[in-house]
């Protein structure tokens, strides 16, 4: 017996407001082979790149903080090298990862910040040039914001992206992530498998990405209790404490000596500096400044011991110093845009400081307000801005006193440095991402819904006509402040503090969408439909906008529209799995299995491990009565942790028309245990009792059904006399 899958709310793609968070180089995939020179296997080296999301260089016992402990780190650099002065590129987790991997600015790559667009493939990615010379490749990351859609994921063979599948149903997806200890759990059970294979395993390169140390901060114990009143500091010291983990790990399986391991932050923390609270809206050093530690593979004989290099650096120099260090020469290397640092690492004599440049476009692409962009020097750091700031970190490292106007020409002259690092790198990203078209009919629907299109959110001003964000500093603040009453089910105080926000921020799109996101979640679906339409008429590319205007939709049961707004999702990003599985669903409740099938399909392409659209393939292949075929993605959403009634239902149909009878019983009666009142389920259990002569449990699961059902056991109740 059989039911319709049910169908959850369609999630929302992107991110929750962040606060709290040369020439071109392109060569075909044949010239890349042709190029390499593969490494021979004996003189290969392990490389382990970590990074610890959200971590402040000044939060790190070896960086002097006397308040936390980090032992795993601060042994790391006791046996390696700590750049005292390494600064982000972007404070921004996505796209400063982006430059970490790949050696190039924000500028060429295109991903800038939370509304850019997946990483394009044109984009080299340090795994690539690793996989090129016959490493295995791995990466395991904390949370949904470096999900494999985004594109980071080119050249590693496992990218481990899973999540509890129940916060898919109760986070934005942009909040979804995972502890640490999971994190590390997975690395070890990879590396345990890579270890087994013995002397002919191929040498290693694995990223590990941990995001404890981002908002909210709330450790487990005994860090928070211990950190009671400091919990990013307990955050902090736990993420340490599985790195130490993995650390004992390669220790003991005699590893560790002769990994190159590099370790580094995306960004800082600003814990109220300047006024601002978390990351991305300003570039001063509490967000800038990272640390950056590496322990070179020992050399049989030598004496490993610490060094610490002063100058500043850049992520952008991680990529070209990981393949020097690692010895490889690959094309990867024509990319970069940044410097190796070996020779730092090494204690040579280095090149000549160059400055370190660094920006937020977040204040741009989500307020329309001024973008900010920096470079930073031994002495000074110059913020390009409509009030420009110039400090003198030497003597100022807190960026107290701005003295841009007593040293003019110190400021000129590193100004003409920035526009020279955006006049080599700016505007070279080569031809856009092919976005996929959309049919004339979905065009002229978007058009009768009030939708009109365009490529992307245009600056009509020019950037020095923009308003400073410091100036808008308040309004930010209260924006954050509605966010947080709207998490906290405040909505009617969340609606009117953006409310008197819109006087003076007319065409700031994220007020109407915030007010869109509360009434969807009080089921206020026509408000939310009008807000979210103002929203896009202001940014008419705004994802999450979208998404929400195709939740809307269906939860009123008007699916065409629903489905054209996923069309349009999908148009501006191929990879989005969650427009997929919600056009599946879409297709489903106009019961068109077929189409269902195929959208789940596409899902399941794009995001093997996301349980709901395994679900839904299964759903869709038992419904067509294709029983052998639905175990297959069945199977694979229990084995990711989905417990489900109707996942349970479904398995159980599955199993009862594959001839398994007892399996068929055993997921029946999970079904009705978890929801008692599941009707079909406990028929269908009545059924599976009948098909092993089990007639007493047939007859009593039918009876329970017939005090639940009358219509059911009168429809029925012939198979049960």
């Amino acid at each position: 017996m059989e039911e319709p899958a049910s169908l959850s709310i369609i999630g929302r793609q992107l991110l929750r407001l962040p606060a709290r968070d040369a020439v071109v180089f392109m060569l075909a995939a044949l010239e890349f082979a042709a190029l390499t020179q593969p490494v021979a296997m004996g003189q290969a080296t392990p490389v382990l790149l970590i990074t610890v999301d959200t971590l402040r260089a000044d939060h790190v016992g070896c960086y002097g903080d006397r308040n936390i402990r980090t032992p795993a780190m601060d042994a790391l650099a006791a046996q390696g090298v700590r750049f005292n002065d390494a600064l982000t590129m972007v404070p921004i987790t996505l796209p400063s990862h982006a430059v970490i991997l790949s050696g190039t600015y924000p500028a060429w790559n295109g991903v800038r910040d939370f509304t850019s667009p997946p990483l394009r493939a044109g984009v080299g990615l340090l795994a690539e040039a690793f996989e090129r010379h016959g490493y295995a490749t791995a990466a395991f990351v904390s949370a949904f914001v470096l999900d494999s859609s985004w594109g980071l994921n080119r050249g590693f063979e496992s990218y481990d992206d899973k999540f509890d599948p129940r916060q898919y149903e109760t986070r934005n997806p942009g909040n979804i992530q995972r502890r640490a200890g999971e994190t590390v759990d997975h690395v070890l059970a990879w590396l345990k498998a890579h270890d087994a294979r013995g002397r002919g395993a191929k040498p290693f390169f694995v990223w590990v990405h941990l995001y404890d140390p981002h908002s909210p901060y709330d450790p487990p114990e005994p860090f928070h209790a211990q950190y009671a009143g400091h919990l990013y500091d307990g955050e902090i010291a736990y993420a340490d404490s599985q790195l130490g983990r993995l650390f004992d790990y390669l220790r003991k399986d005699g590893t560790y000596d002769r990994t190159l391991i590099i370790l580094l932050s995306d960004h800082g923390e600003s814990l109220g500096e300047h006024g601002e609270s978390e990351h991305g809206f300003f570039i001063y050093r509490s967000t800038l400044r990272i640390p950056l530690i590496i322990k070179l593979p020992r050399v049989p004989g030598s004496k490993s011991g610490a060094r610490v290099v002063q100058s500043p650096v850049g992520t952008i120099d991680v990529a070209p110093t990981v393949l020097e260090l690692a010895r490889i020469q690959d094309p990867l290397s024509r990319q970069f845009q940044g410097s190796s640092l070996a020779a730092l690492a090494l204690g040579k004599n280095a090149t000549s400081e160059r400055p370190v440049y660094s920006e937020t476009f977040y204040p741009r692409d989500s307020f329309g307000w001024s973008p900010l962009r920096s470079v930073t020097t031994a002495r000074y750091q110059h913020i390009a801005a409509p009030r420009p700031e110039l400090y003198d970190i030497a003597k100022d490292p807190s960026e107290k006193d701005n003295v841009y106007s007593q040293h003019g020409a110190d400021a000129a002259a590193l100004h003409e440095q920035l526009l020279d690092i955006e006049r080599r790198y700016s505007g070279k990203t080569g031809s856009p991402q092919a976005a996929s078209p959309l049919s004339p009919e979905t065009v002229e629907k978007l058009r009768s819904l009030g939708y009109v299109a365009y490529s992307a959110p245009a600056v009509t001003k020019n950037e020095e006509d923009l308003p400073d964000p410091k100036d808008r500093l308040q309004t930010f603040k209260s924006i954050l402040r509605a966010e947080d009453l709207a998490a906290a089910g405040r909505l009617e105080g969340s609606d009117a503090l953006l409310t008197s926000l819109l006087p003076a921020e007319p065409n700031l799109y994220l007020i109407p969408f915030m007010l869109g996101e509360n009434a969807a979640a009080e089921h206020r679906w026509p408000d939310a439909v009008r807000n979210l339409m103002t929203c896009v008429k202001l940014n008419p590319t705004f994802e999450q906008a979208i998404m929400g205007l195709a939740r809307a939709n269906f939860a009123q049961g008007k699916l065409g529209e629903a489905r054209t707004w996923l069309e349009l999702a999908i148009s501006q990003n191929p990879h989005n799995f969650l427009a997929y599985q919600a056009l599946g669903q879409v297709a489903q409740a106009e019961n068109r299995e077929d189409e269902a099938q195929r959208d789940f399909e596409k899902a399941v392409a794009e995001k093997p491990d996301y349980a709901p659209a395994q679900q839904g393939l299964g759903a869709t292949l038992v419904e067509a009565r294709r029983y052998s075929e639905a175990l297959k993605p069945l199977e694979k959403a229990l084995a990711l942790g989905v417990e489900d009634p109707v996942l349970f239902n479904y398995l159980g149909t599955a199993y009862l028309n594959t001839n398994q009878p007892q399996k068929a019983i055993q997921f029946y009666r999970k079904a009705v245990a978890m929801k008692s009142d599941y009707k079909i389920a406990r028929l269908n259990l009545a059924f599976a009792y009948l098909k092993t002569d089990d007639r007493p449990d047939a007859t009593r699961e039918f009876h329970s059904l017939c005090a639940q059902d009358r219509a059911m056991c009168q429809q029925y109740g012939k198979f049960f006399q």
